[in-house]
């Protein structure tokens, strides 16, 4: 399972919902590049986002 944490105003759960998939992109950590890049279609993700709303 991976975490993914966004930022509400730059990409939202309500826009991930909308959307259904995304691409990851702008991510300029040499880590978690590396990282990304061992995700595969069908892996389990947790998003997580900072915001007052209750999950």
């Amino acid at each position: 399972m991976w975490l993914f944490k966004e930022e509400p105003t730059h990409y939202a759960f309500d826009d991930l919902e909308r959307d259904g998939e995304t691409t990851w992109t702008g991510v300029k950590n040499p880590l978690a590049q590396k990282h990304l890049r061992s995700v595969r279609k069908g892996d389990r993700v947790f998003y997580y986002h900072t915001g007052n709303e209750k999950a």
